[in-house]
């Protein structure tokens, strides 16, 4: 994502925190269908088609330092045999579980400083911003 760019709240992977707030154990199970994003998948090779539906099963958790995000992606993707070249579809399943952290806050609720003040230690982190959170990087990764 550019530097200082928001998160819209409209786009379907973009999840809104505010109903959680910040109490620990506080938990919110989410089911939604979607359109599969662009260039989910690998290159060339095989991926889910984009605007193809994609069913997500969340559960979302409030812990001390942020929200504990863990949930099951499925989609079909579909490609090419790399040796016969005949269409190939194929059932995906994909869990994840992922932390987004308070930008307010570190793994023990401690207050730190805003996002990218330490650009190298934010580099594996997520982060919530103004109460959402994107699972774009997440269910790529997955």
């Amino acid at each position: 994502m550019a530097p200082n760019a928001r998160l819209d709240h409209r786009n379907p992977l973009v999840i809104d925190t505010h109903e959680l707030g910040r109490r620990p154990g506080a938990l919110q199970r989410l089911t939604r269908e979607i359109d599969a994003p662009r260039d989910l998948g690998i290159q060339g090779v095989i991926g889910v088609p984009e605007g193809t539906p994609l069913e997500l099963d969340l559960r979302l958790e409030s812990v001390l330092e942020g929200v504990l995000v863990t949930g099951t992606a499925r989609a079909t993707a579909e490609g090419e045999c790399v040796r016969c070249l005949e269409p190939v579809g194929l059932e995906l399943e994909a869990d994840f579980q992922e932390m987004f952290s308070y930008p307010d806050a570190d793994d023990r609720g401690r207050v730190i400083a805003e996002p990218g003040d330490d650009a190298e230690d934010d580099e594996d982190r997520l982060f919530i911003e103004d109460g959402l959170i994107d699972l774009e990087p997440v269910l790529r990764d997955a």
